[in-house]
């Protein structure tokens, strides 16, 4: 019994046909390159041909993938446009809300310096009234502060 005829029984369903894996039935050997009933070397070129490599290689262009006629198109033209101004649109309302957020953090800055001062006034006025200052000020001005009760005049 031939070594290839045994070996072929058990490749026979992965052949699909017995003798086609491991040569033909009357047991001639290897004699074609059939793997699951597809030929492995159907499409493939035997020797090195470069030209074939690169045809390959570069696609030929097809109308389907690019088609410039449809971009010339008066409708491709308004939306491109619609989209330009949607676009601009968008960035000027986003540098409008920039220059909002800054002057914003100006005007927070002038309210906090007045608030400041503003206090600040307030206890000196507060102080200015206090009795101890006035008080204070009068004797320095010779004044003193009467112990009989002040006339009320009626009209």
């Amino acid at each position: 019994m031939n070594v290839l005829n045994s070996a072929e029984k058990p490749f026979a369903g992965f052949a699909g046909r017995t003798g086609e894996l491991f040569g033909r039935a009357d047991g001639s050997g290897i004699a074609g390159y059939e793997l699951g009933g597809v030929d492995l070397l159907e499409k493939r070129a035997l020797a090195f041909e470069p030209e074939a490599r690169y045809k390959a290689a570069q696609p030929a262009p097809s109308p389907e993938i690019f088609d410039i006629g449809s971009l010339l198109r008066l409708r491709t033209f308004i939306y491109l446009i619609f989209a330009t101004v949607l676009f601009l649109v968008q960035i000027n309302n986003t540098l409008a809300i920039n220059e909002l957020a800054r002057r914003n953090e100006r005007l927070r800055e002038q309210l906090r310096i007045s608030t400041s001062i503003s206090t600040a006034e307030e206890l000196k006025s507060r102080e200015l009234q206090s009795i101890r200052y006035i008080s204070g000020y009068a004797k320095n001005l010779g004044l003193d502060s009467s112990f009989t009760p002040p006339v009320e005049i009626e009209p």
